[in-house]
């Protein structure tokens, strides 16, 4: 069968009750049921019911909050629903449908059995024989939505009982409870990703998309950011060492490397998304998990939050501007372009001091 695009469920945005919500949706179903595909009419009630299994589960009929039959026809049917009704005094909702059944030019019954039940239904309003069919189509139909739901593994969402979940987290590791909900990063953001998180390989290229689906903004990864690397005093040159010369002899106290640091670069960014991002702010710690998930441990990284020029504005009275973070003396140019002048390291992984400078001495760009 093939599964029309479903219509967007007509209820309004401000709707919060839940048996508002559902009566709204089935009377837009009984007034258009030919807008509704059969597969995603059921799932909704399935959602929304809150019967004791889901729909194709349950052993007694009873207990099934819809009643499937099919309409006997010949005609060419113009869509999967042909007829829908809500429960009502105590009954069950209904809901008939046009193919899948006993009738019709597709069914296994003889035609002319199609042609006597509609003749029947149709002149005389007897129904008996369309009823005793139903008997069956109602579990078979059921059957045949259960079918299809359960080879939509996303489609255990709707329910508290879902199980996609599971599946996709212990591929990330994190299917026991307690490895969920341990950062500020969503775990339905990481399942939505896992596709990059569960590579062996990292590149670029990945945490680049990630970074910029969910934080919404541009994004650029720098590679080989050269670095110096603090040297241990007993790994530093001094009299009486074993060290020997061209070999494993290091002069001074650091050592410059191009191989262990990239760079993300932010923007242009908007005065408030450029804040949100300095140290302390939520996505600042988002930022950082997501490198840690992505990345790990082994590489050093910084950020580089780039302002656009307009919000650039020079120091203030009262100003909300952080020294060394978001304030300027006097006004920026507008040859100067965009500020990307701060440098954000997150983890604070010691000093890393710039070339022709003592450790002790900072750098000219600013760095957190």
């Amino acid at each position: 069968m093939d599964v029309a695009q479903p219509v967007a469920d007509p209820i309004p945005p401000g709707a919060t009750d839940v048996n508002e919500v559902v009566a709204q949706w089935w009377r837009a179903v009984e007034r258009e049921p030919y807008a509704h595909d059969l597969f995603h009419a059921l799932r909704w009630i399935d959602a929304h019911a809150g019967a004791r299994k889901p729909l194709g589960r349950e052993t007694v009929a009873r207990y099934e909050p819809v009643r499937m039959r099919q309409e006997p026809s010949m005609a060419f049917a113009p869509s999967t629903v042909a007829y829908a009704q809500a429960g009502r005094n105590g009954r069950p909702a209904e809901m008939a449908i046009y193919g899948f059944g006993l009738f019709g030019p597709n069914g296994p019954l003889p035609l002319h059995l199609t042609e006597h039940a509609h003749e029947r239904m149709a002149h005389y309003g007897d129904r008996t024989l369309s009823a005793f069919a139903d008997v069956f189509h109602h579990r078979l139909i059921l059957l045949f939505y259960r079918a299809w739901a359960d080879a939509q593994s996303t489609v255990s969402l709707d329910r508290k009982e879902e199980r996609f979940t599971r599946y996709v987290a212990s591929l990330l590791h994190l299917g026991e409870p307690s490895m969920r909900r341990r950062d500020a990063v969503l775990d339905h953001a990481k399942y939505f990703m896992a596709g990059h998180l569960v590579r062996q390989t990292r590149n670029p290229e990945g945490l680049k998309h990630i970074l910029q689906w969910f934080f919404g903004l541009p994004v650029r990864i720098c590679e080989f950011v050269p670095q110096w690397i603090r040297l241990e005093p007993e790994q530093r040159l001094g009299l009486g060492g074993m060290a020997g010369l061209g070999r494993d002899t290091v002069l001074g106290v650091a050592v410059r490397d191009a191989q262990h640091k990239f760079r993300i670069e932010l923007g242009p960014l908007s005065l408030e998304d450029y804040t949100s991002f300095l140290p302390g702010g939520l996505r600042a710690r988002q930022l950082t998990h997501w490198v840690r998930h992505y990345v790990g441990v082994e590489l050093a990284w910084d950020v580089r939050p780039v302002l656009r020029a307009e919000d650039a504005r020079g120091l203030a009275l009262g100003a909300a501007q952080p020294l060394g973070l978001s304030a300027w003396l006097g006004k920026r140019r507008p040859a100067q372009g965009d500020a990307g002048d701060l440098l954000l390291d997150y983890e604070r992984r010691g000093q890393t001091p710039a070339r022709g400078r003592s450790p002790a001495q900072p750098s000219r760009n600013a760095r957190a």
